[in-house]
């Protein structure tokens, strides 16, 4: 089990981080060089609170905005954590867990047989050893540890080993930290599957706030390129690059630097021969001048940092192993490379903090001038989709639908106006075969004085009445079905359009405008045939006991043609009939009869054609009225649209204009950034 030794607690204040004095070699920062370095942060701060204010201003999309505020957030814990980071890059078998354990004078990390380690693994200063695990998919950190307390470590292993279910069923976490982190750097089957992995050791080597970061072989998966160059430009201030002293350089290494990491960023490396005591005594200087001339001709640069290493020897010391005398010169050796690396950390720090506000105030600029250009082609693009859905010829799409609704209420008018004339003279005739028929069956004086004064005037009445119901409800159904097709038509073709301007600009109308009722219009055409109604009902409330010569009959149908037509009739019994035949008296009743219900039906008739054509101008009113207010909703819609795509297009042209006078600071700042660079690089 790994128990580091620890010698002093917790992280040292920043300036005391600057002074840091580990190992021979090491000197103080000069005042001068503080005063850089303050100017730096300070001038970083202020950079970062610029970056907040365009971003704010600008209001770039919700995602964007985001990736701007967690590079600002990671920025900010750089300034505010003092601590050095340092980042070890390899290829897998450089000896890259050997040269940590060497930093860390602990085996700490296993030497792992396969490149399985998928993630990047932080290690740091803390009181006590414990584990930090992240799986992938999930967000929340796993921690295993402090060991000390069976049943607190026997439910951390327990909530591990159920967030690595899903990929490894079979996961039996260890029980020791040595052991867990074995399993979780080398066993393939769980250490694909980590998106983060944190260590806190007690350790001296860290007391000081070095924290070594440990990068994924660079030879092991093409994702792992990400990783480091996450790596660099997020958390470290310094990096390391193994390089076996047995096959110094290998091609796979150049390649994977050069896609991962910038000009300036492989400049902040410095370049480690490790294994370099395996290599003749003789050979050493050559295999150093050879990794110095490969850097220089596959990276390009002029003059690469390069030093021999070898950490066995400093990892067999702190396990308690006899040393050689040669490895003992290995341990001194390393110890004066690892101060010069704190120095260099120590020195860069404020450069590196620098460069990544440098690259942050570059992306958020960036970032924003995209989001302002998506905006600005998604506006021309909704400005030409407008163009192209909306009716171009609003008064032609206008006066084809009216033209159509209005033929098609004039149709079923004309229609009505025919059938009222058939009808007429179907109950006409009816009516007059029946009352003759009852005339004629009267076998005696009193006999006929009933039929005429009972019988024909109720036959009458009722054959009045039901003709101007039957054609009441007719004109209602034909006049209102053709209505409400007119007014669905325009509801229809007014929707289609009102699709087409949400496919095209993603146009939702309010619910108060989502459709015009088409069943208003119906109900209000229908609202002309109430004048025949009451007429019928007028007439089927008059008198059943009135009589011929009283104008009963006339009264009836006077009641719904608006004047008496039937007044004496009676005389023709009582005054005609003394010492007459009574054929002949029945056939000169029947003579004035027909005149009588002729006129009457053929009043009722014009009754029922007025009504009608009140019902049509009624009816073709209201159909204008619908179609005069889809149009009213549709230009409220357009212009709705326009109005919103000009203040989005106001909008943008602010923001443009903000931008350039945002680029012209980000120079500005850019060139502050670089002398400091400069100045901080000299120190």
């Amino acid at each position: 089990m790994i128990t580091p030794r620890i010698s002093r607690g917790g992280h040292r204040h920043r300036a005391d981080i600057l002074r840091l004095g580990v190992g021979k070699g090491m000197e103080d920062v000069r005042p001068s060089d503080s005063t850089d370095i303050t100017t730096a942060l300070a001038d970083a701060s202020e950079h970062l609170k610029f970056i907040e204010s365009l971003t704010a201003d600008l209001k770039p999309a919700p995602e964007r905005a985001a990736a701007v505020g967690a590079a600002i957030e990671r920025v900010q814990r750089r300034l505010t954590d003092g601590r050095l980071r340092l980042a070890v890059i390899g290829e897998f078998s450089s000896g890259k867990s050997t040269f940590i354990n060497g930093l860390l004078r602990a085996p700490v990390l296993p030497v792992a047989v396969l490149p399985t380690t998928a993630t990047a693994v932080t290690i740091e200063y803390g009181p006590a050893f414990l584990v930090r695990v992240r799986v992938v998919g999930d967000p929340q950190w796993h921690t295993v540890g402090p060991y000390g307390d069976p049943a607190a470590l026997g439910a951390q292993l327990a909530a591990l080993r159920g967030a690595l279910k899903a990929f490894a069923p079979a996961f039996r976490p260890p029980e020791t930290p040595d052991q867990l982190l074995e399993v979780l750097t080398t066993d393939g089957g769980v250490a694909s599957h980590l998106s983060g992995l944190r260590v806190e050791l007690p350790a001296d080597a860290l007391a000081d706030g070095l924290v070594i970061i440990d990068t994924p072989g660079t030879n092991a998966e093409a994702h792992h390129t990400d990783v480091a160059r996450r790596v660099m430009a997020e958390e470290a201030d310094l990096a390391v690059v193994l390089t076996s002293a047995l096959a110094p350089v290998p091609m796979s290494l150049t390649a994977f630097l050069l896609e991962a990491f910038d000009e300036a960023t492989l400049a902040r490396c410095t370049y480690l021969a490790t294994y370099i005591d395996r290599v003749p005594a003789a050979d050493r200087a050559a295999v150093v001048t050879t990794v110095r001339n490969r850097l220089r001709g596959g990276l390009g640069l002029p003059h690469p940092a390069v030093e021999p290493v070898s950490a066995e020897a400093v990892v067999k010391l702190a396990a308690g192993r006899q040393l050689e005398p040669e490895q003992v010169e290995w341990v001194a050796r390393f110890a004066e490379t690892d101060a010069r690396l704190r120095e260099t950390m120590a020195r860069r720090r404020e450069v590196t903090v620098a460069d990544s506000t440098l690259r942050l105030l570059d992306e958020a600029v960036r970032i924003v001038e995209e989001d302002v250009e998506v905006q600005r082609a998604a506006l021309a693009e909704d400005e030409e989709a407008l163009g192209r859905a909306r009716i171009r010829d609003l008064p032609r799409f206008l006066g084809e639908h009216r033209e159509r609704g209005e033929k098609l209420v004039n149709s079923a008018a004309d229609k009505v106006r025919s059938e009222i004339d058939r009808r007429h003279e179907v109950a006409r005739d009816r009516v007059w075969q029946r009352c003759t028929s009852q005339i004629e069956a009267a076998a005696s004086v009193s006999a006929l004085e009933s039929v005429v004064n009972d019988d024909v005037t109720a036959d009458l009445r009722t054959g009045l009445s039901s003709m101007l119901k039957d054609l009441d409800t007719f004109m209602a159904e034909q006049i209102a079905s053709a209505v409400g097709s007119a007014a669905a038509g325009v509801t229809e073709a007014f929707e289609a359009e009102y699709a087409r301007l949400g496919e095209a600009v993603g146009y939702v109308r309010p619910a108060a405008r989502t459709q015009v009722a088409t069943a208003r219009v119906v109900a209000a055409g229908a609202g002309g045939l109430r004048p025949v109604a009451l007429a019928a009902k007028a007439a089927a409330a008059a008198d059943r006991k009135g009589r011929w010569g009283a104008g009963a009959v006339g009264m009836a149908v006077g009641a719904v043609l608006g004047g008496p037509v039937g007044a004496g009739l009676g005389a023709l019994v009582g005054g005609w009939l003394g010492g007459r035949n009574l054929a002949k008296v029945k056939s000169e009743i029947c003579e004035q009869l027909q005149a009588r219900v002729s006129t009457a039906f053929g009043e009722a008739r014009d009754a029922a054609g007025q009504a009608a054509h009140e019902h049509r101008r009624a009816a073709t009113a209201t159909f204008r009225a619908h179609l005069a207010e889809y149009r009213e909703s549709y230009d409220s819609a357009v212009a709705e649209i326009r109005s919103e795509q000009q203040a989005r297009g106001a909008e943008l042209e602010r923001r443009r204009k903000t931008l350039a006078v945002a680029r012209t600071e980000a120079e500005r700042r850019r060139t502050v950034i670089s002398a400091q660079r400069a100045a901080l690089a000299a120190l």
